[in-house]
């Protein structure tokens, strides 16, 4: 599984191991393709709750093949009356020596909100189990959020076999002199067996007044 989707499982999911089932499309492309579906207390996005601290369903489709190109969807629904989110995401990966890279633009599309669709160029690096890159704002119907970065590390690993921890590091620098950047941070425990996924996360940010949040989800992928 390349940079981008283990970034991308962190950032909008609970669920931060990677996705580990997949349908082979094709013995010659060794393409695949991979589906994942979840339920999850909150909706952890960099340190703040996505959805006003309701339960959330969560899933997307994520397909990629040797060339190094990939491209997916992933969504989620919102607080009360906001909707969903839906996610559409595209890039490429690459690996010079031990190094792993990728860059991909993902539009985040919020059909019954207002002035809230944005889109980034990502760029990350990964070594192993450990990855580090930014988002950057390249259009957003709010022109305020254009330019903003968040830059992010982290890592996950399996400590002993069908248990994980993971974790992330981040800080939101918005491009508006007026507005302050913050930190955030997450950290997680995951337990695989073949009923899916149990995963155990919290985060919270350095923003004065921040919540602490612990969500607790179950996650299948295939």
């Amino acid at each position: 599984m390349n940079t981008f989707s283990r970034v991308h499982s962190i950032r909008l999911g609970t669920s931060v191991l990677l996705m580990t089932g997949a349908l082979m499309i094709g013995n010659v492309a060794q393409a695949t393709l991979e589906f994942n579906v979840g339920v999850f207390s909150d909706y952890l996005d960099d340190g703040e709750s996505g959805s006003d601290n309701n339960a959330v369903v969560q899933g997307g489709v994520h397909y990629e093949n040797d060339s190094g190109i990939f491209l997916g969807t992933w969504t989620s629904t919102l607080g009360s009356g906001e909707g969903q989110e839906v996610d559409l995401y595209g890039g490429y990966g690459f690996s010079a020596g031990t190094l792993d890279f990728d860059v991909a633009y993902v539009f985040y599309y919020f059909p019954e909100l207002d002035e809230e669709d944005f889109g980034e160029v990502q760029a990350y690096a990964g070594f192993g189990p450990v990855f580090a890159g930014f988002d950057y704002t390249v259009n957003a119907d709010d022109s305020a959020a254009q330019g903003d970065i968040i830059w992010r590390a982290g890592a996950g690993h399996e400590i002993v076999p069908s248990i994980g921890l993971n974790g992330e590091l981040g800080y939101s620098d918005p491009d508006d002199s007026d507005e302050d950047g913050y930190a955030f941070w997450m950290l997680g425990i995951t337990k695989s067996s073949d009923l899916g996924e149990i995963s155990l996360a919290y985060g919270s940010t350095d923003e004065s007044g921040s919540q602490d949040l612990f969500v607790v989800g179950w996650s299948v992928s295939f």
